[in-house]
C-alpha cells in the first residue's frame, strides 16, 4: 500500500472537478485556491454534496458546497435551462456531476494503489446550512474554486489513520432482503442507544421508500458513509431543532436552548454510537462493513436525498417524548445478491 500525501488526494479532487465543471456543465474555473488550513467556507450555503471516503490507510469525508445563485448559475448552464429555485430536476443533474467528480478522483487514486472507498454521495438542500462536513480532530483543507456565477467550496475532514478495522473477507452471499435486514439493525441500534442513554422511550413508524412526494425537513443531523462488499451506502440520522436540543441536553445534563458550535457535535456522536452497534451485529453476521468519518448537518429546513439513479433510501419515522427525528439507509448494490 502507497503512502499518499494530502496534496496528492487535493490535486485528484481538483483535476476531476474542474474537468467536470468544463465538460458536463460548461462553465469555466477561473481560479482555484487553497484556504488557509483548518478554514471552511465563509457564510452559508444552500447546497452541499457530502461524500464519505476510506481507504487502509484514512477516514475522511469531501463535500461540495454551494450558495443558491453559484449552484443554479452553473446548474442552468448544464442542463440549458433557467431555474430559479430548486426542484427534482435540478437535485438530480445536481447528483450527476457530483458521482462524475468522485469518481473520477477515485479513479485516478485508485491507479496509483490507493485503495480507496466511496460511499453512497448524498444531497443536501435547505434555506442554509451552516455545516457539512465531520467534526473533531481531523485534518481540515478547504479548496475555493471561483467561476463566473462566483466561488464554491470543497471541503476535506481527512483522519490519516484508519481507525476502523476491516472484517475480514467473506463470501456469503445474503438473500434479497438484506437491505431491510441492515435497516433493522440500524433502527434496533437506535433504539437500544436512546432508550439506555438517554432514558427515552421511542415509537418506530412504518419505514417507506424516500421519494419527492414524502420529503422532510430537519435542522441537525449526521450521516456516515458505510461500504460493505454488497454495497456501498450511508447511514443518517436527523433532527428537528427542538428534539435535538431536548435529548441533548438530557445527554449532557444541561439547558442549551439553541444549537451552537458546542453542542452540535452530539449529533455526530449520537450516531457513531448507533452505528457501532449496529455494525458489530452486522459483521458478526458476514457482512464486512467499513465507515468513513462522521459528517455534521446543521442548518434550517434541510433536506437530504441520495445522490445517483438508484434512489435506494429507506426512511423510517421516530416519535420520541423528546421530539420526532429520522433514521435513514441509502445504498447503491454492487454485487448480485
Amino acid at each position: 500500500m502507497s503512502n499518499f500525501s494530502f496534496d496528492e488526494i487535493l490535486h485528484e479532487f481538483q483535476e476531476g472537478t474542474q474537468k467536470t465543471i468544463l465538460d458536463l456543465c460548461k462553465t469555466t474555473i477561473h481560479s482555484v485556491k487553497l484556504l488557509e488550513r483548518g478554514k471552511t467556507p465563509p457564510g452559508i450555503s444552500t447546497v452541499a454534496g457530502l461524500i464519505g471516503i476510506t481507504s487502509p490507510t484514512l477516514q475522511g469525508s469531501v463535500s461540495m458546497q454551494f450558495s443558491k445563485k453559484v449552484f443554479l448559475g452553473i446548474i442552468n448552464r448544464m442542463l440549458e435551462t433557467d431555474f430559479t429555485e430548486m426542484s427534482s430536476d435540478i437535485e438530480d443533474g445536481a447528483a450527476e456531476f457530483t458521482n462524475i467528480i468522485f469518481g473520477v478522483a477515485k479513479a485516478e487514486l485508485n491507479k496509483k494503489g490507493m485503495g480507496l472507498q466511496v460511499a453512497l454521495p448524498s444531497l443536501l438542500s435547505g434555506v442554509n446550512i451552516q455545516k457539512a462536513g465531520s467534526s473533531g480532530g481531523q485534518t481540515v483543507q478547504t479548496l475555493a474554486y471561483l467561476t463566473e456565477f462566483g466561488p464554491f467550496y470543497q471541503v476535506f475532514h481527512i483522519n490519516q489513520k484508519n481507525e476502523d478495522v476491516q472484517p475480514p473477507s467473506v463470501t456469503k452471499v445474503f438473500n434479497k432482503n438484506w437491505g431491510a435486514e441492515v435497516l433493522l439493525e440500524f433502527v434496533k441500534a437506535g433504539r437500544k442507544t436512546l432508550e439506555t442513554q438517554f432514558g427515552t422511550q421511542i415509537e418506530i413508524g412504518a419505514p417507506f421508500l424516500k421519494s419527492p412526494k414524502n420529503f422532510f425537513t430537519f435542522d441537525v443531523g449526521s450521516i456516515i458513509g458505510v461500504t460493505d462488499q454488497n454495497f456501498s451506502g450511508f447511514f443518517g440520522m436527523y433532527y428537528e431543532k427542538a428534539t435535538f436540543l431536548s435529548l441533548i441536553n438530557k445527554m449532557l445534563g444541561e439547558n442549551y436552548t439553541e444549537v451552537d458550535d458546542e453542542v452540535q457535535d452530539g449529533a455526530s456522536e449520537i450516531t457513531n454510537v448507533c452505528f457501532g452497534v449496529a455494525k458489530q451485529v452486522l459483521n458478526q453476521q458476514g457482512h464486512a462493513i467499513r465507515m468513513a468519518l462522521p459528517s455534521l448537518i446543521r442548518g434550517e429546513s434541510i433536506q437530504s436525498n441520495s445522490c445517483g439513479k438508484e434512489k435506494n433510501t429507506i426512511t423510517v419515522p421516530i416519535k420520541t417524548d423528546a421530539g420526532r427525528f429520522w433514521i435513514e439507509f441509502g445504498f447503491k448494490e454492487l454485487i448480485g445478491t
